[in-house]
């Protein structure tokens, strides 16, 4: 099983340094549960650019991101047994090195790192399984009738389960998921 595996909001707790840097730098506080949809940037007055350099920023501190979750490194070892477990995600290129380091850091081991430049789709690279946040991607597999484990956060939480896409609250669940046979 080749298991797609992101890392914003999946591993990472990108959001909350983002956040944080966000409103040290315009003293506009924004909360976790106020980031309610995928582009909620545009609702706070950012330019997609903008936004786009706010993230470059928050990982270019990238040892101060914490992990999703405590026993992220033991769950994508789990994972590992389970599948292929590679690294897909979609950024800027500038902070694919922060990324790495930051997955080296704490001890998350993979078999490839899938780097998806931007308007490309994460779904053309095929993989069996996608644990993922995003709930455009969501939709994109949804209607090609491909597998997703979508991670619960605030900015997916209108997009409903449907008999591709199951919603999970953390690592643990997408290894039961898994072992229990998967989706379809």
């Amino acid at each position: 099983m080749r298991i797609a595996l992101d890392v914003d909001g999946v591993l990472a707790n990108l959001i909350e340094p983002l956040l944080r840097l966000y409103e040290n730098e315009t003293g506009v506080r924004i909360s976790v549960e106020e980031v309610d949809e995928w582009d909620f940037w545009r609702k706070h007055g950012l330019s997609k650019q903008g936004f786009i350099e706010l993230l470059i920023r928050t990982w270019a501190r990238w040892w101060e991101i914490e992990p999703i979750e405590d026993d992220v490194a033991e769950d994508v070892e789990k994972l590992n047994q389970l599948g292929q477990v590679d690294i897909v995600t979609q950024r800027p290129a500038k902070t694919v090195s922060y990324v790495k380091e930051w997955l080296s850091k704490h001890g998350i081991r993979y078999r490839k790192f899938t780097w998806v430049p931007p308007r490309t789709t994460k779904a053309k690279f095929g993989y069996d399984i996608y644990i993922d946040d995003s709930p455009k991607l969501a939709e994109e597999l949804n209607k090609l009738g491909k597998p997703m484990l979508l991670y619960n956060q605030p900015w997916n939480r209108s997009f409903g389960e449907t008999k591709v896409v199951r919603r999970v609250y953390s690592l643990d669940d997408c290894i039961e998921i898994l072992e229990d046979g998967g989706l379809v």
